[in-house]
């Protein structure tokens, strides 16, 4: 076990970026923390990791042992979970990257209920939009609104979100409503691209069961989800959104739906991580409480 205590820590400091805040993760003194890294390199005869007076990296070596260590270290943390379920005994740091709005509006609010369940699971949030690698950049979990393609990635599916088209309320006002998509030529389009420049703008929906598109006009590209509802808000285009991410604003008659009749399919939203023989009980807790809060809150349907 003395191994495993020495792996464990490893894995803390390369996951934590220092000794400092590895040792306040897991109640140690820094001290200790040093010296039990140090002898476990001592013990592989190998630098594990790169040390400057602020940060430690891993080496490539080090990088190698931390996939290997994080398994053993993952693996007995279930073996044991199995006889104890106590929610307090559930610990580690977990990364997981989402899409801005669904941290801004619903996991950030609703963080201290996870937390009542599980105090010794710390948190890196990332809140982009960005397409990101799971390995390189040392995240356990995404969540995407996509319809996904064949991936090495393990893919849980948590359900469907509705998709509808909205602009501000002074927009409609000034263009008028489109009532049926061949009237979408005189409106323009917030566009939304990953990758800039767009190559083009589209609107998309259904027609009696069948898919459309539509070219749009657009003046304004963003890649982000908040710049793109405040795009509609500002009067800048027509977007399409989840239901739920503007269901205040239109609440509040700050943007209007259009084209009810011709929403397009509702988009699969899941949660991806990496494949791994064993699933670290944190991950595997915290999947279990996004999946109820997306679909308590009514973001996610079953499909």
């Amino acid at each position: 076990m003395d191994r495993i205590h020495q792996m464990r820590i490893f894995v803390q400091v390369v996951e934590s970026g220092n000794f400092t805040r590895a040792a306040a993760a897991l109640g140690l003194p820094r001290s200790t923390v040093s010296s039990m890294v140090q002898a476990l390199e001592d013990r592989l005869g190998v630098q594990l990791l790169q040390r400057t007076t602020r940060v430690v990296r891993p080496t490539q070596e080090g990088l190698q042992f931390a996939d290997t260590a994080r398994d053993l270290v993952d693996a007995v943390a279930q073996a044991e979970g199995q006889f104890r379920h106590r929610p307090e005994e559930v610990s580690g740091r977990l990364r997981i990257d989402m899409p801005s709005r669904i941290a801004r509006r619903l996991v950030i609010p609703h963080l201290q209920d996870f937390r009542r369940l599980y105090p010794a699971v710390a948190l890196d949030i990332s809140a982009t939009d960005r397409m990101i690698d799971l390995v390189s950049e040392g995240i356990d979990a995404v969540v995407r609104l996509a319809v996904l393609e064949d991936s090495d990635l393990i893919c849980r599916r948590i359900g469907v979100v509705p998709i509808l088209t909205c602009g501000g309320a002074d927009y409609i006002a000034r263009y008028g409503t489109p009532r049926t998509p061949a009237d979408l030529t005189d409106h323009h389009l917030v566009n939304y691209a990953l990758r800039m420049p767009a190559l083009s703008a589209e609107w998309d929906g259904l027609e009696n069961g069948r898919e459309i598109t539509v070219a749009m006009q657009s003046h304004l590209c963003v890649d982000n989800a908040e710049s793109y509802v405040a795009g509609a808000l500002h009067g800048h285009g027509l977007i399409q959104v989840p239901a739920h991410d503007v269901a205040d604003d239109i609440a509040a008659g700050r943007l209007v739906e259009v084209l009810g009749d011709y929403r397009p399919a509702p988009i699969p939203i899941s949660i991806l991580y990496a494949r791994r023989r064993h699933l670290a009980p944190r991950l595997k807790v915290f999947m279990d409480w996004m999946e109820g809060l997306l679909r308590a809150e009514g973001f996610a349907e079953l499909q």
